[in-house]
């Protein structure tokens, strides 16, 4: 079994511990949510995570106690069977005096935080969410190798999708293929989002107008999905000639995402589609250019949202109406709508690190959608791109 070495674990504590010092806000973390914990502690049984400004942490394990301490490289794992016990078990390993704790406020239920301020009644709470997303905004080489696994999941999908695309085959049927392929390679079968009710399975596979359908998912793309709920990405629409389908597709690995899109027709899609596929790649190269430390994400955004009006797709770059989308990436990790954000109002500067998928779309009401989209890895100098399936549309 892989684990996370403790090195890493212990990096990713340290960053945190010092954004506690620096912000002076809050004593220590209480961290509950699933991925957090993965991240923190490198498991993601049923815990809770403490981790105070000064000291080691300390993992609290209801269930599964041999798994959590077979799967994490930290010192401290101590077992609970009821949440009453907890105040007690801080207080024996030198944490009974905290008053000011921070907790994922983003993510982490009403019932909860309820029950938390039950057993600790005289603690204050504040948001820890955005200290945590800003430790895990900046990855690792272990991370970054994690997701190129990831690119290479999503390279096997693309590859298969160009062998199973052929007419008349119903979108659902075609995209149990590729997630077939997908596992096969090691893909986890879940797709992470950290946003209230954006639930994402493999990603979008959508043919024709079903690419220009939009949906409740902040995404320039939606789809009709299977029914009422679901619905998103693929329907029981057949493919036909000379239309766009979209693989919008996220390789994972090891917990770890890596988001590509990528557009397939059989035969000849019609001129305009072609020129707007052009003018998505033409955007996404633009963008790659000036991803560079220092630059604002909304900078990024901006530029690409001149250059679309250039080309004359302002009014459906990145979907169209009430659907627009104001972002043209994201970043990606154990979750896939990690930040930065590239988007109007984001005033982050990016640095070295991060590890962002961008993505130019246009959409062509009624008909269709084309896109591309490539995870990236900003560096010192010009960034990497970490998908690796050629960008040119695929004409079959």
């Amino acid at each position: 079994m892989d684990t996370i070495p403790g090195t890493e674990l212990a990096g990713r504590i340290g960053r945190l511990q010092r954004q506690l010092c620096d912000a002076a806000d809050a004593e220590a973390v209480v961290v509950r949510q699933d991925v957090d914990l993965l991240y923190f502690s490198g498991t993601a049984q049923d815990a809770w995570m403490v981790i105070h400004r000064d000291g080691p942490p300390l993992l609290l394990v209801r269930r599964s106690l041999e798994r959590a301490r077979q799967e994490s490289a930290l010192d401290r794992i101590v077992p609970f069977s009821s949440g009453r016990e907890i105040p007690a078990l801080l207080a024996a390993h030198g944490l009974g005096h905290l008053r000011r704790v921070g907790l994922e406020f983003d993510v982490l239920p009403v019932e909860e935080y309820t029950r938390i301020g039950r057993l600790f009644p005289t603690m204050q709470f504040v948001d820890a969410s955005p200290l945590i997303r800003r430790v895990r905004m900046i990855k690792s080489p272990y991370e970054v190798e994690r997701i190129r696994a990831a690119a290479r999941i999503a390279d096997r999908m693309a590859q298969r999708m160009r062998e199973a695309l052929r007419p008349g085959r119903v979108e659902l049927e075609l995209a149990a293929e590729i997630e077939a392929e997908g596992r096969r390679h090691g893909h986890q079968g879940l797709v992470r989002t950290r946003r209230f009710n954006q639930a994402l399975h493999y990603g979008h596979l959508l043919s024709g107008e079903n690419g220009a359908v939009a949906s409740a998912q902040d995404s320039a793309t939606g789809g009709t999905g299977l029914s009422p709920a679901f619905g998103n990405s693929v329907g029981h629409r057949r493919i036909q000639a000379h239309e766009p389908v979209v693989l919008d597709y996220v390789g994972v690995f090891e917990g770890y995402h890596a988001d590509q899109t990528r557009l397939f027709t059989i035969g000849a899609l019609p001129a305009d589609m072609t020129q707007a596929q052009d003018a998505c790649v033409e955007i996404l190269e633009d963008a790659l250019v000036h991803l560079r430390p220092g630059i604002r994400a909304g900078e990024v955004y901006g530029r690409a949202v001149a250059l679309a009006d250039r080309r004359g797709y302002a009014d459906r770059f990145m979907n169209t109406g009430a659907a627009q989308v104001s972002f043209i990436g994201h970043g990606v990790g154990l979750e896939l709508d990690e930040i930065p954000v590239l988007a109007r109002q984001s005033d982050l500067m990016l640095e070295p690190g991060m590890t962002l998928a961008i993505e130019p779309k246009i959409v062509f009401p009624g008909r269709g959608v084309v896109g591309v989209e490539d995870t990236v890895l900003v560096t010192t100098g010009p960034p990497e791109c970490l998908t690796i399936t050629p960008r040119g549309l695929v004409v079959l």
